[in-house]
């Protein structure tokens, strides 16, 4: 573009541009740097023409690539399981129940995804609720324990005596022997 420029802005420029027509085919038609040849103005990049500067787009750009990638690496999948649990499996359907036979909670759900989340991810209501009266219970025993040593500690404050002349602590397992040897001999106590 410079050699072009060069020889364009040579002294005799409308005889550069009549020969054989040739820099006429090279220029596009339109072009707002070509010179013009009815007034004799021409334009090559004389004009101050400034840059914008804006902020880059390149983190929107990754943003969106990631979230693309990441979307169809689950949706694709994900679609692909829904397809084959409608198509294959299909809803469930209502039978009687056998004699004998207690059905599980997640048993009753209809649609195969379903049954499956309820078996294998959420928990089951029944379990939880018995953790949690399990661990009520064992709260209520230490709450308890720790109230009956409170008070033997009290009494033994109260009557000015020593713990060692007391009770003496012994270890749970020798307890729990002493339990079983008691148990053993007479299972009514």
């Amino acid at each position: 573009m410079a050699v072009l420029s060069r020889l364009l802005l040579a002294t005799n420029c409308q005889k550069l541009s009549h020969i054989n027509g040739l820099l006429q085919k090279l220029l596009p038609k339109n072009n707002s740097c070509t010179f013009q040849n009815q007034n004799g103005t021409r334009r090559w990049m004389s004009e101050h023409h400034v840059m914008e500067i804006t902020a880059t787009r390149w983190q929107w750009k990754q943003t969106k690539n990631w979230l693309h990638f990441y979307f169809f690496v689950g949706a694709i999948p994900a679609t692909l399981i829904v397809l084959y649990a409608n198509i294959m499996i299909g809803p469930a359907t209502l039978e009687p129940i056998p004699e004998g036979y207690n059905p599980q909670a997640w048993e009753y759900y209809k649609h195969p995804i379903t049954r499956f989340l309820a078996k294998y991810i959420v928990p089951d209501l029944e379990v939880e609720y018995e953790k949690y009266i399990h661990k009520l219970r064992t709260a209520t025993i230490k709450r308890k324990l720790r109230y009956l040593e409170q008070e033997v500690k009290y009494n033994i404050y109260k009557n000015s005596d020593y713990q060692y002349w007391s009770y003496k602590t012994a270890p749970t397992k020798d307890i729990i022997d002493i339990r079983k040897r008691i148990d053993a001999a007479d299972p009514t106590v």
